[in-house]
């Protein structure tokens, strides 16, 4: 267990701190000498602060004994250097002007720049009517984070809580927060846990009927991780409850002022409400218009063409000319892009214009190739702007584009769905490409499979499974896994033979097999390098086969030495994956690269994507990277590798669906494995997916 102790300390140097000012590691003397090292969220201190702090001891491999801080109580500053340290601090006083404030107000400073701060600051030597807004706003700033961290640390608030809190609402937190208690809790990456945690510090009661609208408004958002759109109000009740751990009834009475959207016994968030209710309009308005495409299609295809379509496939391409929305589906293999390439041919022929976008960078690049014309990201087609949104919308839409095709369309969840049908331009026709059987979407709603049940535009599915496909193992085990039957292991004489089954008696065993898989068989037998061209996935990421555990061993078995990039978890040769859109590299959720440089100087580091591209990331942009030697099926979702290593223990049954392993499989290209105990496979193909989603949009388009 770690040591927790108390003390009082003075900073005297930063050794390190986080760019946006969070976490730091400070070197400090002990009230009786002893030289410290402080670790934590503590970035906000500086040289010459005193502090009294509690905290537990730890051990570093590298860098010796260290105090992380979990609460840290600033007194006055402890000498006039300290002083004048904290003063130069504020931006354009620096130290002349420092020195200045403290000649001419003594050890008072603070308190006489606090009651004016725009009529003291004006006064210091340098700080003209150009610099003064800046300067006002840093000495507030620090002000009130002085004022906030005080009160938080009173109430025993930890010192991470009150980085974020400070982060998310800056130096007026602590008045916004004594009016508005759960201001906090509406904040982008504050949870409700955080927001109760700060809240109760200032003094709500349990029974505030703010607190009580935060709970219900925070389990309706949780709600949308499980894929909701709604809650029932039993259950959202039920969950608020044990939330706020407060009595039923007080909760219930609570539930029609909460600001909440009431539709008979289903509860929706008002954003939700707006999104999909906007969403269904525009379907709507899309299926219900007269086509604007002025394209010729025969009423049949061609046939001297060397892979003519089909006549299912042919009806698509041609409900695509005759309607301003349509959809295509269909299992691998039976012709999805062989349609789209058809039909792009066919438009371009007429010098039409096609735009072909999806949901993710890997999946845009694989479509590019497979139809031969351009895609893109539905992020980059809309043009998102960080902080902005996406700047392509209704009173701006897309122009110019006769058709756009969305591929892997049942990864669209109705925010990004209603976002994308918003910015369709008057005289755009709409085709949906994907594949229903996969995982639903990460984000809340079912759109594809709605819209295809809802039967309000024309749906075209694809079943014949194409020779060339048929000879492939893969191929017939995804087939098999939709049925929920047993995948086929057996080829025949000229079949390819790259899908694998081998089952294993115990957990341990699985993970021993898919290292052993991952790290050299696998790799050798088909000539791949082991970190840019092998994913092992991995239904969970706790447990003996999780993907935590698997994730350790096998960098320790294929980059063992890699040099670690300082102020990062990574080490040079690191396969990793990025975790959240990062619009401004175009380095998207979901794709994946290698650390192939560091330049510690300038703080930056290099990597090699999936699709060969180099980006150079800052170091404090590395906070939503991850290992990803393995990774979850959900997060493979739109991508593929040339080798998928599938792990599936009895223990992963909270998760195992038929959906999750057929989506699995069919991330493979070239040979896929799956590795499953004895019984784990059996759980799989019993259970479609078992987590059935509260949308209402059938409903809303009848």
């Amino acid at each position: 267990m770690p040591e927790p102790t108390s003390l009082a300390a003075e900073i005297v140097a930063v050794r390190w701190r986080a760019d946006d000012g969070g976490f730091a590691v400070l070197a400090a003397l002990g009230d009786d000498g002893a030289e410290l090292v402080l670790t934590g969220a503590i970035g906000h201190l500086h040289e010459g602060d005193t502090v009294e702090v509690d905290g537990t001891w730890r051990d570093h491999p590298r860098f010796g004994r260290q105090l992380h801080v979990q609460h840290a109580r600033i007194g006055p500053p402890a000498s006039d250097d300290a002083l004048r340290a904290l003063l130069a601090s504020v931006t354009h006083v620096g130290p002349r002007g420092a020195e200045w404030l403290v000649e001419r107000h003594g050890d008072q400073v603070l308190e006489i720049v606090d009651r004016d701060p725009g009529a003291r600051l004006r006064e210091v030597p340098g700080i003209g009517r150009a610099r003064l807004r800046a300067a006002v706003a840093s000495w507030q700033e620090q002000a009130g984070g002085r004022a906030l961290r005080l009160v938080l640390s009173e109430h025993g608030v930890p010192e991470a809580v009150a980085a974020r809190v400070m982060k998310a609402l800056g130096g007026g937190a602590l008045a916004l927060l004594e009016s508005e208690p759960y201001a906090l809790a509406r904040v982008e990456g504050i949870g409700f846990a955080t927001a109760d945690a700060v809240a109760r510090a200032l003094g709500t009661p349990a029974d505030d009927p703010g607190r009580i609208d935060a709970g219900l408004h925070h389990a309706l958002r949780a709600a949308e991780q499980d894929g909701h759109c709604f809650l029932g109000r039993e259950e959202l009740l039920a969950r608020a409850t044990r939330l706020l751990e407060l009595p039923a009834p007080v909760v219930t009475a609570r539930l029609p002022d909460a600001g909440l959207v009431l539709d008979g016994d289903r509860v929706i968030e008002p954003r939700m409400d707006r999104v999909e209710r906007g969403l269904a309009e525009r379907v709507l308005e899309l299926a219900q218009a007269p086509p604007t495409l002025d394209v010729e299609v025969p009423e049949v295809p061609d046939p001297d063409q060397e892979h003519p379509p089909t006549p299912t496939q042919w009806r698509a391409v041609q409900a695509a000319a005759e309607h301003r929305l349509s959809i295509l589906t269909g299992l691998p293999g039976t012709g999805k892009t062989a349609t789209m390439r058809a039909l792009v041919d066919l438009l371009r022929a007429q010098r039409r214009t096609v735009r072909l976008c999806a949901p993710t960078g890997k999946a845009a690049r694989r479509l590019s190739e497979t139809t031969g014309a351009e895609a893109t990201t539905i992020h980059r087609l809309l043009e998102w702007s960080p902080g902005e949104g996406f700047l392509r919308d209704a009173g701006d839409p897309l122009t110019g584009v006769d058709l756009l095709v969305v591929d892997e369309a049942s990864m669209l969840d109705v925010r990004l769905a209603a976002a994308l049908l918003d910015a369709v331009g008057p005289r755009t026709h709409v085709l949906l490409v994907g594949d229903v059987d996969q995982l639903a979407p990460v984000g809340p709603g079912r759109v594809l499979e709605d819209l295809i049940a809802s039967g309000v535009a024309p749906s075209t599915r694809l079943t014949e499974v194409f020779r060339q496909a048929a000879r492939s193992l893969i191929i017939r085990a995804a087939h098999a896994i939709d049925r929920g039957e047993a995948p086929p292991t057996r080829a025949q004489p000229d079949d390819l033979r790259d899908f694998f089954l081998v089952q294993r008696d115990s957990a341990q065993a699985v993970f021993d097999e898919v290292v052993s898989l991952a790290v050299g068989r696998l790799p050798a037998h088909y000539d791949l390098d082991p970190v840019a061209d092998l994913q092992v996935l991995v239904p969970m990421h706790r447990g003996p086969v999780g993907i935590d555990a698997l994730n350790a061993e096998l960098r320790e078995r294929l980059n063992p030495d890699g040099r670690a990039v300082k102020g990062t978890a990574f080490r040079l040769g690191d396969r990793i994956m990025q975790t959240r859109n990062n619009h401004e590299r175009a380095f998207y959720n979901g794709e994946i690269g290698v650390i192939v440089n560091d330049d510690p100087g300038r703080g930056t580091l290099t990597l090699v994507g999936d699709d060969g591209r180099r980006l150079t990331l800052d170091r404090n942009e590395t906070g939503t990277l991850r290992l990803a030697y393995a990774c979850s099926v959900h997060k493979m979702q739109g991508s593929q590798a040339p080798a998928i290593v599938i792990a599936l223990a009895r223990g992963h049954a909270p998760m195992l669906t038929r959906n999750l392993l057929y989506t699995a499989v069919t991330r493979s290209q070239t040979a896929c494995v799956v590795v499953a105990e004895h019984g784990a496979l059996e759980q799989a193909l019993a259970r479609v997916d078992a987590s059935r989603r509260n949308t209402r949009l059938v409903g809303l388009l009848a």
